[in-house]
């Protein structure tokens, strides 16, 4: 039986009016710790605004996020999917149009969220990704899957941090955004907790 979104999605979706400033909807973001939120009006979803909307028509057009609303920078119309769309189905669409957060919406009303690395870890994208060319697919994109794919060897990579201690075959070391200064975040953290715990128990 195929994956569906309904089993995988994000249903607690942090969401903003479209007639808010655009600061306001960075402190909602920043509060949530997300990187981005569905655009509602009347309670019906009608857009999305990411960090790229934000860098690419506030920061790059220097614009007043304290007088720019919400609704003039978001990305419309809604690319949304179904509960019911298959994990490759939507991975398939992510890559088609060039997006890496995917809105669930059913009867018009927003139930949830997936991102591409939701899709990226699951079982059955595995499939839709080895008969897959990334050629023409955005670099931020590529990097996802580069992160949890190994195109050359057609297999899922495991990354640290799923892994109980140390690295793993496939790690990405410096490509990966976990990637600090010389060594991995999470093997550190992991090291300097283990430190810990020793010297409690002395």
């Amino acid at each position: 039986m195929s994956l569906k979104l309904e089993g995988i999605m994000v249903k607690n979706v942090v969401t903003v009016k479209a007639n808010v400033t655009v600061k306001r909807a960075v402190e909602v973001m920043n509060k949530h710790e997300i990187g981005c939120l569905v655009v509602v009006n009347s309670e019906k979803p009608v857009g999305i605004v990411t960090e790229r909307d934000m860098l690419e028509r506030i920061i790059h057009e220097l614009r007043e996020p304290e007088k720019t609303r919400v609704i003039d920078i978001m990305s419309k119309p809604l690319i949304a999917a179904a509960p019911k769309m298959s994990a490759g189905e939507a991975a398939k669409l992510m890559f088609e149009r060039k997006i890496k957060k995917l809105p669930v919406v059913e009867d018009g009303r927003l139930v949830g969220l997936v991102t591409l690395t939701d899709l990226v870890r699951s079982e059955e994208v595995l499939g839709f990704l080895n008969g897959f060319s990334a050629n023409d697919a955005p670099k931020r994109m590529k990097k996802v899957v580069d992160l949890y794919f190994d195109r050359a060897k057609r297999f899922r990579r495991r990354c640290p941090l799923i892994m109980k201690s140390g690295f793993s075959m496939g790690c990405q070391e410096k490509k990966c955004m976990w990637w600090l200064g010389d060594e991995c975040a999470i093997t550190k953290l992991s090291r300097q907790m283990s430190n810990i715990t020793s010297v409690v128990e002395t």
